[in-house]
């Protein structure tokens, strides 16, 4: 029988609320738990829960007992919740409120997230299924009454839109009394940390200073070859891992584990990274390499991941080795570098086209940054033009690799002056050479160019003149 306003009124009017599926009622009182025991503290939880459809009247009644305590930032107390269902008009009974306050349904906030988001998805495909069974019977209908075609359609568009707005199916976006709940805490969290920059320590003061550290976003490392990149990314990497204590996972599509490992090794040790590769170190450097090893395994080691990433590694794959990193930490940053952009693997609905491949990969690269609240780490290749020469680069150095320029949120391009290394080298035999970061483009602050030591020997990059001494005194046989 084709269901009319009439028979559904009937049907609503004579129905007891059954009760939910047991996953979902065990999942609806975890949340519930984990807000009253959370509140403002779990901002990246409130916003999901605020927009949920709950399957219990006493789930509803709590769920709104508790939003009216955190915009007015009042503690989850029984008290006080049980006068606001009062107030309401709610009944919940006392063991079920107590259940809910007294922490034995608490989850962890990321289990409670995900939570949230099952039981969205749950109520948003079951609306789908009563809109679709909605639509059809109008559809029906409209086929028994006959009369034009063109009214018919255009009737039947517009109660498609209807049942969409009514159902729901079409995400609603918190308002900003709902959507700033809890991001003063966020600020006052982050100005009583302390520290010069908000995002992860990248190991080199200057550039932490004009980055603002790394934070969400899409950071592009480019330059010509020899200029360091990998080298660069690898130090990074292994200074976030070891000194914030944070996932940080290593895709490399070129280089294999042992190579990145021996830049590492080379640069802890100080000791010459081709000697490592032949095996030809004697027994003092070999000692070197041995408490490099073992300050590498102590420090890096338990944070960082090296993936040696193939054509099956698209960005499909790096996300969800990146969600698990970050559930397995507890919610933390997660640093991801790849190496490198240009060969990256694209997902089935990338354009064929190399230029539409890279741009396409850029823009899911962001919304994973986005939704990891984490940063990640590119390394680019320039096109042939710009290394040519001997000039500084510019943006346009990245023009045949898509539109980096635009989609990331910080550019880097490694420079190292030709004629200057070269007179370097010939006059003093130097080990080290001054290699610049150039900052092209900074979403969140200013361009600079931020100047770097580098001793390609030992895979070692320092703050500008920390190396020196060291080079020199290498030089000189000292």
């Amino acid at each position: 029988m084709p269901m009319t306003d009439k028979n559904l009124d009937a049907l609503v009017a004579g129905a007891v609320e059954a009760e939910a599926d047991p996953d979902r009622h065990v999942m609806e009182e975890a949340v519930l738990a984990t807000v009253a025991r959370h509140g403002l503290d779990a901002p990246e939880l409130l916003n999901g829960f605020n927009a949920l459809t709950w399957s219990r009247a006493d789930h509803r009644a709590l769920a709104d007992a508790l939003w009216e305590g955190i915009v007015e930032r009042t503690p989850a107390d029984a008290v006080l919740i049980r006068a606001r269902l009062t107030a309401a008009g709610a009944t919940v009974e006392d063991a079920v409120l107590e259940g809910i306050l007294n922490g034995s349904k608490v989850r962890e906030v990321s289990v409670a997230v995900r939570y949230v988001g099952i039981l969205d998805r749950q109520d948003r495909l079951s609306r789908a299924e009563g809109a679709g069974r909605e639509y059809l019977d109008k559809v029906a209908k409209a086929k028994t009454e006959g009369g034009d075609s063109d009214a018919a359609v255009a009737g039947l568009l517009k109660d498609a839109f209807a049942l969409v707005a009514g159902k729901k199916l079409v995400k609603e976006y918190p308002n900003e009394l709902e959507d700033t709940v809890g991001f003063l805490k966020t600020l006052e969290a982050r100005r009583a940390d302390g520290r010069a920059w908000s995002g992860l320590d990248s190991g080199f003061r200057h550039l932490n200073e004009v980055l603002n550290g790394l934070t969400e976003g899409v950071f592009i490392l480019a330059g010509a070859p020899s200029t360091g990149k990998t080298t660069l990314a690898k130090q990074i990497a292994d200074h976030v891992a070891g000194a914030e204590k944070v996932p940080v996972l290593f895709f490399s599509f070129e280089q294999s584990k042992e190579e990145l490992r021996i830049k590492s090794l080379a640069r802890l040790a100080q000791v010459d990274s081709r000697t490592i590769w032949k095996g030809r170190s004697d027994a003092d450097a070999w000692s070197k390499v041995e408490a490099a090893a073992e300050e590498y395994s102590r420090r890096p080691g338990i944070w960082l991941t090296i993936i040696e990433a193939g054509r099956e590694d698209t960005l499909d794959r790096i996300r969800a080795a990146a969600i698990l990193a970050k559930h397995k930490a507890g919610d933390k940053p997660v640093l991801l570098v790849l190496d490198y952009l240009q060969i990256l693997p694209a997902g089935r609905d990338a354009p064929e086209d190399t230029r539409g491949k890279i741009d396409w990969n850029l823009s899911e690269l962001r919304r994973l940054s986005r939704d990891l609240k984490s940063p990640v780490l590119v390394i680019s290749s320039e096109n042939r033009e710009a290394y040519k020469g001997n000039n500084p680069p510019t943006l346009a150095a990245l023009k045949e690799s898509g539109g980096i320029e635009y989609t990331a949120d910080a550019v880097i391009c490694l420079w190292r002056d030709k004629e200057e290394s070269d007179r370097l080298t010939k006059d003093f035999g130097r080990l080290t050479v001054r290699v610049e970061a150039h900052v092209l483009k900074n979403r969140n602050g200013e361009l600079a160019k931020v100047k770097l030591d580098f001793t390609p020997a030992w895979s070692s990059f320092d703050n500008e003149g920390q190396a020196e001494g060291l080079a020199w005194s290498a030089a000189l046989g000292e």
